[in-house]
């Protein structure tokens, strides 16, 4: 069987890490690198060296060309959030299947131009939630589809993310609603999907909360003065850095290796066109929220109380799922010893209890690897192929991707304009039925 030919769009570092090196190396039987594109030609010189590979380059402008020249079957998106629908509807024009990162985009405008593309094209495309691979995550879904719990009534699902990792969306570009989407779309994509596939039910409509507690000018651990506040400062140029508490936990040797704190420029994602990744998490001009609260009503009559907090000691979440004839609990926590403040208890069971009975131990099997032990077993299904034997589909496609990011949208503008937002009006505008 021929190799099957990929094209990737945007050299970010997941980009890199996540399907570039791979093709390179675990699936260099099933699949080949042919081509890169990004607006930056010293990303892709530097992805070229550090990956050993003299794919031809590109740039934005030359897609079309790019597709005549190198012939791909499949177009990875893993640019900035606010330019995926661009080249998804480019690949779509031209037949070709898309591989996206998650969001699939930004907002309800670009979804409908998104579904408007593939209702024409025969390319297909899928949305690499991750983490609905992740052992536990997929044994979730199991245990509901089997009529575990029965019909699902309600959730809860609280997600943390800690000093470390959740202020990094205040450094990088993400902080920008208009390139990101802000963090209800950018994280929580993420956490909607598994909510509406654990338990079957899609969403109907939203009401949420969300404010910065955190970041930006009045975050709670401020150490500038209004003076210094805005000032184009950076983590490298700052000169009130032991005063930052988040930089003093970023920057434990521990997190950031034996190097000094300079190298941090030398990645090669992230030493052109002037961008810095460490940018001051208390800047006026950070637009997203860090902390939201949600209910979420389906389809099926079930509710889900959802959290996110973007500056919690430690990362993980917690789930609890009810339904007529049972519940189901899981707890996972995140970052292992380098970033928990606590011992790690190792990974938790998920644990069944029948509505009319004891509790029920179920242990789930993590080979390792990235979100959870899901990244391989991803991976595996894009390159190779699904798996027969899976007892529930775990592939993401476009609506899948799209009712993702209407739900982060429905949550923005819920907490923002203080209404009810209609997820299944949304839907019906973007797909015009």
């Amino acid at each position: 069987m021929p190799r099957k030919r990929y094209a990737a769009v945007g050299i970010s570092n997941r980009n890199i890490h996540m399907f570039m090196k791979p093709i390179l190396t675990a699936y260099r039987d099933y699949a080949e690198l042919v081509a890169m594109l990004d607006k930056d030609r010293g990303r892709m010189t530097a992805a070229g060296k550090e990956l050993n590979c003299p794919t031809p380059h590109f740039l934005p402008e030359q897609f079309d060309r790019m597709v005549a020249e190198t012939r791909p079957d499949t177009i990875i998106v893993a640019c900035q959030d606010g330019l995926h629908h661009h080249y998804i509807i480019e690949a779509l024009r031209h037949n070709l299947n898309v591989i996206s990162e998650k969001p699939l985009t930004i907002d309800e405008e670009k979804c409908a131009a998104i579904a408007r593309a593939a209702a024409k094209s025969k390319g297909q495309v899928t949305v690499t939630f991750n983490y609905r691979y992740a052992p536990a995550a997929t044994k979730i879904r199991e245990l509901v589809a089997e009529g575990r719990v029965g019909r699902v009534v309600n959730a809860d699902l609280t997600w943390y993310l800690d000093t470390y990792h959740g202020a990094s969306y205040f450094m990088r570009w993400n902080r920008y609603r208009e390139v990101s989407g802000g963090l209800s779309i950018h994280k929580a994509c993420h956490h909607f999907d598994l909510v509406k596939w654990w338990i079957g039910q899609r969403p109907a409509d939203v009401f949420a909360f969300g404010r910065r507690n955190f970041y930006g000018p009045n975050g709670a651990h401020n150490p500038l003065t209004p003076e210094q506040v805005g000032d184009g400062r950076t983590c490298l140029t700052c000169n009130v850095r032991p005063k930052c508490k988040y930089f003093m936990r970023w920057y434990r040797p521990e997190l950031r290796g034996s190097g000094p704190i300079s190298d941090d420029t030398a990645r090669p994602a992230k030493a052109y066109e002037g961008y810095v990744p460490r940018m001051c998490v208390f800047d006026p001009a950070i637009n997203i929220e860090d902390t939201y609260a949600a209910v979420i009503r389906y389809d099926g009559g079930a509710y889900l109380n959802y959290s996110l907090n973007a500056s919690v000691p430690y990362e993980g979440f917690d789930l609890g799922i009810n339904g007529t004839e049972g519940r189901i609990e899981y707890r996972e926590l995140h970052g292992g010893d380098r970033r928990l403040p606590f011992p790690d208890p190792g990974r938790g069971k998920v644990l069944y209890y029948p509505m009319f009975g004891g509790r029920e131990e179920i242990s789930v099997i993590n080979a390792g690897g990235g979100h959870g032990g899901g990244d391989p077993l991803l991976l595996d299904e894009l390159f190779i192929g699904s798996d027969p034997t899976a007892p529930v589909a775990r592939q993401a496609g476009l609506e899948d991707g799209i009712e993702a990011v209407l739900t982060g949208v429905a949550v923005h503008r819920a907490a923002n304009e203080q209404r009810i937002m209609s997820v299944t009006e949304m839907k019906k505008r973007v797909f015009g039925y």
